[in-house]
């Protein structure tokens, strides 16, 4: 069952002990700010808008099953060289082409 897709940015964030906020826990390079210098409604409301842009992926922003998938960028961004809305190599949506039919 596919239940809610990569929420990166849209229903969870990180936190590290240093008080560093990460989209992605799985993500080095996600960090969009600190929670002793910036406050998270800001983070929220600004930085991590880049990180709900789900039309600017790869192969997700085209699928019929966005809404509920949307693969994961981080295996996406390690596998193109850091390229957060490049295609999830573990798509697997082409497979069952009949889910997919209008």
């Amino acid at each position: 069952m596919i239940y809610g897709g990569c929420n990166c940015g849209n229903g969870h964030l990180t936190i590290l002990p240093t008080g560093d906020v990460y989209a992605c826990r799985r993500m080095q390079d996600s960090r969009v700010g600190n929670v002793f210098a910036d406050r998270l409604a800001d983070l929220w409301t600004g930085r991590l808008e880049a990180y709900r842009d789900y039309d600017k992926f790869a192969k997700c922003s085209k699928c019929k099953l966005k809404a509920w998938c949307r693969g994961c960028p981080a295996v996406a961004a390690s596998c193109s060289g850091g390229d957060f809305y490049a295609a999830d190599p573990e798509y697997w949506a082409e497979s069952v082409e009949g889910l997919l039919a209008d």
